[in-house]
């Protein structure tokens, strides 16, 4: 018997097969292939095959869409969304637990340690269904009776999967909004000091000495002794710079964990803004004489030194949005057994 659907999958090397980017992709067809290959075989071994068409359909059905999804070009909206590859992956899973519902007995049984691992990985320690499956293999006595217990976990564990992952996918999203919404105020921002040198004072004081002795007069940032238009676009670009040393400091430090989504790429976009507005708002504080005890910006040096500190002193903010990154991707990766009483709510 062989799984014929709708939709077929040529093979990864032949010439046209997924035209678009994304590993992803790559992945759901590789898997396709297996879990087809898997059915026919254990379709092929079994006794009662003839019982199990509507079985066999099924999984052909599953992979078929999950092939369609893989296979299709996706705009923003699905990308953002993700229906495109929750939809491919949601269709592997249901075909992966409809295939150990056709796997020999003792291919089944073999499989126990890995369906015990998916489910360590995204259910609770305590969940019932776990709990038994665990004990019935340590008992090694597995047999055709556990065959619905582990469709269950497995069935329970990707449901999970897809819970935590949809979260990932939710902060991400949360993310670039944030960046878009960022970036504007900080580009109006920029665009009001440039044309309106005044309005955002971004010069220091500093004693001159003329005939009466010292007396303040400013110094800004481009080397002038008056507001100039280019103030502000020169410290939000020095800011720019401490926040892109802040991020590559952060790289050596940070694990990527393996997940559907990745959140370093928006992390790291939002420092970039983040570090503009840091820059500029700390030198209008430390202008302000705000700060008991600072004498003030004397130099021009000393002004673009600040600014770079201030946007390398983004890190301070970020910092919660990386941990809130790290707790979502722990919890959504299946190399993190799971505690879960510390996942993410």
């Amino acid at each position: 018997m062989t799984l014929d659907s709708p939709v077929s999958l040529e093979r990864i090397g032949d010439t046209g097969v997924l035209r678009w980017p994304g590993t992803w992709r790559v992945y759901v067809a590789t898997r396709s292939e297996e879990i087809r290959a898997d059915a026919e075989r254990a379709l092929a071994l079994r006794d009662e095959a003839g019982q199990l068409v509507s079985v066999g359909e099924g999984i052909g059905t599953h992979l078929a869409r999950a092939e369609t999804y893989a296979r299709s070009r996706h705009g923003l909206r699905r990308w953002l969304t993700g229906q495109a590859i929750e939809g491919a992956w949601s269709n592997i899973n249901s075909a992966t637990v409809m295939l150990y519902g056709v796997l020999p007995t003792v291919e089944l049984c073999g499989r126990c340690p890995e369906v015990v691992a998916i489910g360590r990985a995204y259910l609770p320690a305590d969940d019932p269904r776990l709990v038994h499956l665990q004990a019935r293999l340590a008992a090694g006595d597995l047999g055709e009776d556990d065959r619905p217990l582990m469709q269950s976990v497995l069935r329970a564990a990707y449901t999970a999967q897809a819970m935590e992952t949809g979260r990932v996918r939710s902060f991400r999203n949360l993310l670039l909004a944030g960046v878009v919404m960022l970036t504007l105020l900080v580009l109006g921002l920029v665009a009001v000091g440039a044309i309106w040198p005044e309005v955002v004072p971004m010069c220091g004081n500093q004693a001159v000495i003329q005939a009466q002795g010292l007396m303040p007069a400013q110094i800004c940032p481009t080397g002038g002794r008056s507001p100039g238009h280019g103030d502000v676009p020169l410290v939000a670009l020095v800011g720019m710079l401490g926040a892109a040393l802040a991020t590559a400091a952060s790289l050596s430090t940070r694990s990527e964990q393996s997940t559907r989504y990745s959140l370093a790429v928006v992390q790291n976009l939002l420092k970039a803004p983040a570090g503009v507005a840091t820059a500029v708002l700390g030198l209008l504080i430390l202008n302000s004489g705000f700060v008991p005890g600072f004498a003030g910006l004397g130099s021009q040096p000393a002004i673009l030194v600040w600014a770079m500190a201030f946007g390398y002193g983004q890190q301070l903010v970020t910092r919660f949005v990386d941990q809130r990154a790290d707790t979502l991707l722990s919890a959504a990766s299946p190399l993190t057994p799971a505690a879960r009483g510390t996942r993410a709510a």
